[in-house]
Order: C-alpha cells, then structure tokens, then sequence
C-alpha cells in the first residue's frame, strides 16, 4: 500500500479527489464530521473503561512491546503519528490477517514520513503470543466486536504466507 501511497503523491489534488468521490459513491453517505469525531472519541472512551478488567500476560506484552507508540493519545509520537488503537480497523475487521500480517511484518515501508516504522515481531513472538497478543487488542479495543476463534491456527497460516 505504501507504493500507492506515494505514487498518489505525484498526481495534483484535482485528480485525487475525482478518485475519492468515485470510490467513495461506492459507500453510503458519509456522516458529517462533528459526528465521526464524536464516534471516534466514544470508541477511545469505551476501549480504555476495559483496560482494568485485562491484566495478564498479554497485556504486560502489549505495555512493553507496544504501547510507547500505541497508545489512546496521551503520550509521545515517537515514531510517527499515533493513532489511537480504538480507531483501528484491522481491530474492528471480521477476519484478524491484516493485523497479524502487521504484527510479524511491522511497517517497513511506510507510505509517508508521518506514518512512521513498525518493527515487526514475527522473529520474536511464536504463534501462540501473537494470537494472545491479537486476542488482547481486540478486547481491550475493539469491545463492541466478538472474540476471533482459533487464533493460533490463523497467526500459523498468515505466517506461512510472509516470503
């Protein structure tokens, strides 16, 4: 994605946006803007009214691995732009690959300098951590969405697709 990214880049803001009003007949109306901020920041809120309830070693994973750069906006960007975890749709997908494939891959390549690099722990982390690890971030981010099953197996699979 970070090669369309900055592909886009090179192509004046006129054509973009003929892009994204094409793309985006393909969706339903967008709400106005007041009202996504406001979602945004209920979606913050209620990922952080579970953080208390998870303790265990997940958690102690994600605190030291992660949180210095993914946190809910109260702390330093150290590596480029912090969004907070609540916002994120590989937590809110049906299916957990994307945010497994960033798990063991990290982002290398990043589209922009603002987005920043994301090592990833694909070296360090078995199977079994990542799929603790995932299954933590989605309770704790994404309450609203029921649990992935079978973790385990699908880090496993997503795994053997990384060349």
């Amino acid at each position: 994605m970070s090669e369309v990214v900055r592909e886009l880049q090179a192509l004046p803001d006129q054509d973009i946006r003929a892009m994204a009003t094409y793309l985006a007949s393909f969706n339903a109306p967008a709400q106005d803007p007041a009202t996504l901020d406001s979602a945004a920041q209920q979606a913050i809120a209620r990922a952080a009214q579970n953080q208390s309830a998870l303790l265990g070693p997940a958690q102690r994973m994600f605190q030291s691995a992660c949180a210095a750069c993914h946190h809910d906006g109260d702390g330093p960007s150290v590596l480029g732009l912090n969004r907070p975890m609540a916002l994120s749709s590989k937590l809110t997908s049906d299916r957990p690959d994307n945010l497994i494939r960033t798990i063991l891959e990290g982002v290398r390549d990043p589209a922009t300098r603002e987005i920043g690099f994301m090592q990833g722990f694909g070296d360090v982390l078995s199977d079994a951590q990542i799929a603790d690890l995932a299954t933590y971030l989605r309770a704790r981010y994404a309450p609203q969405a029921p649990a992935w099953t079978d973790l385990t197996s699908t880090v496993a699979r997503v795994r053997q697709t990384i060349p």
